[in-house]
């Protein structure tokens, strides 16, 4: 599926690479070659440790004579820890702020370059219309690499796509 056409203006298409507890979005530049970082969010309580945002291990629980679960350590399924929580909050917010700027005409288009966990999260808090504007998905953890690789990797997915 194509990025951008030829008619659309490049600067109005971001990149987005995010993972769990950091984003950025690109542009890409008209006449020279490379990107322009137009945001960046960070949320560093998502890299904490649980132990550092007040949770506390769980005490031990023997099972019953006879029983086959723990009952004082058994969950749902859903991770209920604080940084779980405020991964969530970050990227429900991070969906918001793309939301706000496709609303605002401040972008047409996105490309989503993030792991398939927070690329289904974001996208899952994106209205529909919003929903329309992402053009192209990449699971992959990008935010950490250095610019030039960054520049390298965004290039390759321009042109594959």
């Amino acid at each position: 599926m194509p990025i951008a056409s030829s008619t659309t203006d490049p600067r109005r298409h971001w990149f987005l690479l995010a993972n769990g507890s950091r984003a950025q979005a690109y542009v890409k530049r008209r006449e020279d070659s490379g990107y322009d970082q137009r945001r960046a969010w960070d949320a560093p309580e998502a890299r904490m440790r649980d132990a550092e945002l007040g949770e506390d291990k769980p005490g031990r629980a023997f099972a019953g004579a006879g029983a086959t679960h723990r009952s004082g350590m058994e969950r749902d399924g859903k991770d209920d820890s604080p940084k779980e929580h405020a991964r969530r909050d970050f990227l429900e917010g991070l969906a918001h702020d793309l939301a706000a700027a496709l609303a605002a005409k401040e972008i047409d288009s996105i490309t989503l370059i993030a792991p398939a966990r927070v690329a289904e999260a974001i996208t899952a808090h994106l209205p529909a219309a919003a929903r329309k504007a992402v053009t192209g998905e990449e699971h992959h953890d990008l935010t950490s690499l250095p610019h030039a690789e960054i520049f390298a990797r965004l290039d390759a997915f321009r042109h594959r796509i």
